[in-house]
């Protein structure tokens, strides 16, 4: 029977609390949903949605499924669960019984009374090298050309006590196979080994493919000849070896694995106090809601402008980088967690970026604003530690570009949660916290999805200084508030947070030398105040701000005069105003202003008085800002196609106005501020949940009440929606069994053709078979396949 088949049995088998627990791991088997169990053990077998298990799968699972995957490629036949356990070398048999149990429930093995198989593409889905084995020497005779001659002159060397008459490359390789896989024979063979060839095998123990090392005449090394010429390693090229799967597990005590990785590395290199812990996050929490405010107030006073090709350019993330007095990364970080949560919003009519909802911000309590940025972080599908990184093209990926997007960025920092926690352990002593470190998060994080390894190592180590900047981890050791969010309970970690963190202060001390000092947090809008009117200096909470004449302008360029900034300053003071700011302030505002400058998108001409008072008698001009800035011009922000229909509802009948030298050419400026900008967010941006790839209790339900409904008699199973994967099982069963099939194929003009043709290798969409009537390999696309039939005889009919 099929294997799909087999499992769609199974399936059908099940209880409903079994399919549930199924369901609930791998939810994308009914996204959408499946008409019958035919159709479920179909998209289980699929390469996409083993890929997408195995990628959640641990390392002791994983290892099994490789195990399975290699005591199965060759023939195709099941594995005993007595031969998986001796495959596993020194492993409990209870632990190996669990997991496969484990396995045989998420669908990604199947077990019958014959033994175990692994499900659909799951071979493919592992890798060309699963547990870091090479292939078997059989695959390795019929892949490589001159290494299956080369197997028939090893045997002797091997084993010399074998029939060599009339020997076949697949006969030789079952005999060296032989060898490798019985210990006194395998011992016996490396006894005659030369200096280093153990060195060399243990160099390919797990890494199966490897360069041939050279010797003093520029050839292969005395030790690879000697390997090559028993067939123990296979040429791939001139450079090139591979290690054949036997050796390979000989190298391993005749095992896949030696044992089973059961446990998860629990690695702590140091410990920190809960003391310095605490003083540390909770300094870093607010450190980081101060520059977000800074960071805020800045973008609304000049919005940050992008790059053509896209994101923040480096002198931007400069000027950034000096208001704040940071770092570039921090800079960077900012900027992007800013825009996760929608604090800063990309005006699509100048391109740039702009401030959002400031006053909303500056609205919320400290322990809401804390909660929206961890809310946004946990969220946010993209790694802002890769920003400066480079491209393979050479180019640097830009902050808020495209190229430092990653949607797995979510599930990463979860899985940096949850290790975190492990590590840390319920019981660890106040006086001796674990401090997570880089590689001990990287190795635990490993253990629980190894296929990641590498983007783990890639992204944790940013994303561990991002959570000590959140307060997550402070001194490096996880915090009572990172176990809260870890434990998605966000409004408890939001409550301990407000807890602990002093009470923001709204005045700030004036002094003589024209400084201002912050004796702690302040309040959001305090601190924006001051940001118009003065510049920081210093770090952390006690900031010194100072005034200056270029300082004051600025504020009066926000619309400020001289008695609103002294009425703010008097009452945000705790001392009277010094007289040398009131004189500074006072004099910068005396001078301000003599010369106007504005912005004006058009403008119209007319010596009729009457007709500029009937425009600006209109309640409709004054939608487009018309003004008078003459005697007989008006001038308005819009643009001159506005202003021209506006005129002729009005019932004038303006003409075009062309100024010397501009020909027939107009211009329009138009610039959209922070509050139109605003305007335009959904009023929920500002709560980010993290989404995740689920389904819903209730739509488990109904799929379980539609697999149930469909009839399951025989009569049903006929090939539908998994005829696809019926039609490459088969196939590559007759690689397995090396058997001829029957192929029926469209041709270009949609004619059915069926040959009868060796298959070799299916992969990629394409199917690789030999043609024996004309003595040539060709290749076909799958998407033509319309039948396929071992020929009768064969092993592997079913």
């Amino acid at each position: 029977m099929s294997a799909i088949r087999a499992l769609a049995d199974q399936l059908a088998r099940r209880s409903d609390d079994d399919l549930r627990r199924l369901l609930s791991v791998r939810p994308d088997l009914i996204l959408p949903a499946v008409p019958d169990f035919s159709a479920l053990a179909a998209r289980a077998s699929t390469r996409v949605s083993l890929q997408r298990a195995l990628d959640n799968a641990t390392r002791p699972h994983l290892q099994v499924l490789e195990a399975v995957a290699i005591l199965t490629d060759d023939d195709g036949l099941p594995v005993s669960r007595p031969r998986l356990l001796a495959a596993l070398g020194a492993t409990v048999a209870a632990d190996a019984d669990r997991i496969v149990e484990d396995l045989v429930g998420k669908a990604l093995v199947v077990e019958s009374e014959d033994g175990i198989l692994p499900v659909g593409a799951l071979t493919d889905a592992l890798g060309p090298y699963p547990a870091g084995l090479g292939r078997s020497f059989r695959t390795l005779a019929r892949s490589i050309p001159r290494y299956g001659p080369a197997l028939i002159t090893a045997v002797p060397l091997v084993a010399p006590a074998a029939r060599t008459e009339a020997l076949t490359s697949a006969a030789a390789a079952g005999l060296v196979d032989a060898v490798a896989a019985d210990a006194d024979a395998w011992d016996r063979v490396l006894a005659e080994a030369p200096d280093g060839v153990q060195g060399l095998l243990d160099r390919l123990r797990e890494t199966p493919v490897g360069t041939t090392a050279t010797g003093s005449d520029g050839g292969a090394s005395p030790a690879v000849r000697w390997l090559l010429d028993r067939g123990l390693l296979a040429p791939l090229d001139a450079l090139h070896v591979e290690l054949p799967r036997g050796v390979g597990m000989a190298l391993r005590g005749h095992a896949v694995f030696p044992t089973l990785a059961l446990e998860p590395p629990v690695v702590v290199e140091r410990t920190t106090r809960a003391a310095l812990r605490d003083n540390a996050a909770f300094g870093a929490i607010a450190e980081t809601l101060r520059l977000m405010t800074t960071l805020l107030g800045i973008v609304a006073a000049v919005p940050v402008a992008t790059l053509r090709s896209g994101g923040v350019g480096v002198r931007e993330v400069r000027r950034v980088r000096e208001a704040l007095q940071s770092s570039d990364a921090e800079a960077v970080w900012l900027l992007e967690l800013a825009a996760s949560v929608g604090l800063l919003a990309l005006d699509p009519d100048d391109s740039r970026w702009k401030a959002a909802r400031l006053q909303v911000w500056e609205s919320l309590d400290r322990d809401a604003q804390w909660l929206l940025l961890v809310e946004g972080w946990l969220a946010l599908d993209r790694a802002p530690a890769l920003i400066g990184s480079r491209l393979p093209d050479g180019s640097a990926v830009n902050a808020l570009a495209a190229e430092a997007s990653r949607p797995d960025a979510p599930t990463v920092r979860r899985r940096l949660l949850q290790a975190a926690v492990h590590l840390t352990g319920p019981d660890a002593a106040p006086e001796a916290l674990p401090v997570l470190a880089d590689r001990s998060v990287v190795d635990l994080a490993s253990w629980y999805q190894p296929r990641l390894q590498r983007r783990f190592a890639r992204l944790l180590p940013g994303m561990l200084l991002e959570a000590a900047a959140l307060g997550l981890t402070g001194g490096g050791s996880l915090t009572d508030a990172g176990r809260l969010v870890a434990g998605d309970q966000l409004e408890d970690a939001a409550r301990h947070v407000r807890e602990a963190l002093p009470d923001p202060v709204a005045h700030v001390v004036l002094q003589a030398d024209l400084t201002a000092v912050a004796p702690g947090y302040l309040q959001p809008e305090v601190a924006r105040g001051l940001l118009r009117m003065s510049t920081p200096e210093g770090q952390g909470p006690a900031t010194t701000y100072r005034f200056s004449a270029d300082s004051v302008r600025s504020a009066l360029d926000a619309g400020e005069d001289a008695a609103s900034i002294l009425a703010f300053l008097s009452t945000h003071s705790a001392t009277e105003v010094p007289q040398a700011l009131t004189y500074l302030v006072e004099d910068t505002a005396s001078r301000y202003g003599r010369l106007r400058v504005g912005r004006a998108g058009s403008y119209v001409r007319t010596d009729d008085d009457a007709v500029t008072a009937a425009v600006l008698a209109d309640p409709r001009a004054s939608v487009l800002g018309v003004v008078q800035v003459a005697p007989t011009v008006l001038v308005s922000p819009a643009s001159p196609q506005e202003l021209t229909a506006l005129l002729r509802d009005l019932g004038f009948t303006p003409a075009p106005d062309t100024p010397a030298g501009e020909g027939a050419r107009t211009m329009s400026v138009r610039e959209t501020g922070d509050a139109g900008t605003a305007a335009r967010l959904p009023p929920d941006q500002l709560r980010s949940q993290p989404t995740t790839w689920a389904v819903a209790e209730e739509e488990i339900t109904a799929q379980l009440a539609v697999l149930r409904s469909a009839r399951t008699g025989p009569s049903d199973r006929q090939i539908g929606s998994d005829g696809p994967l019926l039609g490459l099982e088969t196939l590559r069963a007759a690689i397995r069994s090396h058997s001829s099939i029957r192929l029926g194929t469209a041709d270009s003009e949609g004619n059915h053709v069926r040959q009868i043709l060796v298959p070799l290798s299916v992969s990629g969409g394409r199917l690789r078979v030999f043609d024996p009537d004309k003595q040539v390999e060709r290749v076909v696309s799958v998407h033509r396949v319309m039948d396929v039939e071992i020929l009768e005889g064969s092993p592997a009919d079913g």
